[in-house]
């Protein structure tokens, strides 16, 4: 119920639960016109969570809930730092939701985009660029 409370007074939450070896996510919202100092740009670390306030125009700005959301993401798996890391992956959620990163490998990543209308719309990862 408190994760439920949260997430109605945040513009979204992004949320590592990645499996393996001290395995950490980098998340930036690519959706905000926002210069690059001020975009939510954070570094996730396992079973870790990020969220940006709802009334924040940097995260959404339009501040209106199920507006959507684009996040370009880098996983670094098996001790791995960010910085090494060479894929940048996309996905795409929606302002009032919560993001869930899943997988333990570059082979089996998926985001899961919980809806604040109960769906939940599940993508896999599979096709990225390189940094």
């Amino acid at each position: 119920m408190l994760t439920l409370y949260s997430q109605l007074i945040e513009s979204f939450c992004v949320y590592n639960q990645l499996t393996g070896d001290r395995v950490t996510m980098l998340a930036t919202s690519l959706s905000a016109p926002a210069s690059p100092s001020r975009l939510f740009k954070k570094e996730i670390v396992q079973n870790g969570v990020e969220c940006c306030p709802f009334d924040n125009r940097d995260c959404v700005p339009s501040r209106r809930r199920g507006a959507s959301i684009a996040f370009m993401l880098r996983f670094a798996f098996d001790l791995v730092t960010i910085p090494e890391t060479t894929r940048n992956y996309i996905a795409i959620c929606e302002a009032g939701a919560g993001l869930f990163i899943t997988g333990s490998n570059f082979d089996n990543i998926e985001a899961a985009c919980h809806k604040i209308n109960g769906e939940i719309a599940r993508t896999k990862l599979v096709d990225w660029v390189p940094v």
